[in-house]
């Protein structure tokens, strides 16, 4: 190819130059081409990391952990996770942006790791836009008002009339400043004209003991985690922040059947640090797109226990993001928190 456009530039001047420069971009897009494809090809050919931002026992860790392990048979390589809790899923997130960008290095992303701490908190050290590449978005759920054994009454409305009469005593458990549920409940309290008392733990799996025992009065929770709790009558369902009554929890009422218009869901899905491959980037979505779409995985991981697959590929996931970005904006203004 060099011996080429040399001779070409040579015979005709500035348009063989234009040629070699033609010649020379085809063969740079062609090496770049058979170069992503290779890596595709290879990938992995070694341990793959899930960095799930939360401590372990949570619905995004379990969910990591039943497609990490499905993952490990279709490849024949490890795929481990590991929990990076803490800050509002900074500490885990930035673990990623700055990890190589081959795709051996996954983050399980959700709300406030790409949508709103980029609202809450002045300079992040990541950029959520910018430094991770979607891969795919794999699940969403409302989520639902619990109350341990510490608030007397059962109904949502007794729940409000506590907190009106006891302004700043009730306390709801979140998982950190800033997080979903941090934002959702004190929307929530706008919402209902009420004032309640923050207690931050590192994820649900340190929330849900808290209310059980006592330590905590209500928390918003993904449904998972607390289903058997709530059918066991240990934690009592005061609403369900859906459209509609979950299906696993039809008895629940929602909060706009009970007169407060609030809604809120969350979700969760697999982004790479940015620069990784966009082959790679598709070989692992194509491969985890299989893995949720089992009816197996369904029933156990997702709508069995009150989610909704979403099974959102790298633009469609893209797209997804740009429009929860505009929610959360709007919602941290709405609810005025600031976190630095």
């Amino acid at each position: 190819m060099t011996s080429f456009t040399h001779r070409a530039a040579a015979r005709t001047g500035p348009a063989g130059r234009r040629m070699a420069g033609v010649a020379a971009l085809c063969a740079g897009l062609l090496l770049a081409c058979a170069a992503t494809a290779a890596a595709a090809q290879e990938f992995p050919s070694k341990l793959v990391r899930i960095v799930v931002p939360f401590s372990a026992g949570g619905v995004a860790d379990l969910i990591a952990r039943g497609i990490a392990s499905d993952l490990s048979k279709t490849w024949g390589q490890p795929v481990v996770v590991e929990n990076k809790p803490g800050a509002s899923t900074i500490i885990g997130s930035e673990a990623v942006a700055k990890a190589a960008p081959d795709g051996y290095t996954l983050l399980m992303a959700n709300d406030p790791s790409l949508s709103s701490n980029q609202y809450l908190f002045s300079k992040l050290p990541y950029d959520p836009v910018k430094d991770f590449a979607p891969v795919i978005n794999i699940v969403s759920g409302a989520t639902v008002f619990v109350a341990g054994p510490a608030l007397k009454g059962a109904t949502l409305a007794e729940f409000l009339a506590a907190a009106k009469d006891r302004p700043g005593e009730i306390t709801y458990g979140t998982f950190g400043p800033g997080s979903s549920t941090h934002l959702t409940t004190e929307e929530l309290s706008a919402l209902a004209g009420i004032q309640l008392n923050h207690i931050p733990y590192k994820g649900i799996a340190d929330v849900v003991p808290a209310v059980l025992s006592g330590q905590i009065h209500v928390a918003l929770s993904s449904v998972s985690p607390v289903l058997n709790l709530i059918r066991s009558g240990k934690l009592k369902a005061l609403a369900y922040a859906g459209a509609t009554r979950s299906k696993v929890l039809p008895d629940v009422p929602t909060f706009r059947e009970q007169g407060i218009p609030f809604e809120t869901r969350t979700w969760f899905g697999f982004v790479a640090p940015a620069g990784t491959p966009r082959a790679v980037i598709d070989k692992i979505a194509a491969d985890t797109h299989r893995i949720i779409s089992t009816p197996e995985f369904d029933q156990k991981y997702v709508t069995g226990v009150g989610l909704d697959l979403l099974d959102l590929g790298p633009q469609a996931f893209a797209d997804f993001l740009q429009q929860d970005r505009a929610v959360w904006a709007a919602r941290a203004r709405r609810v005025n928190v600031r976190l630095d």
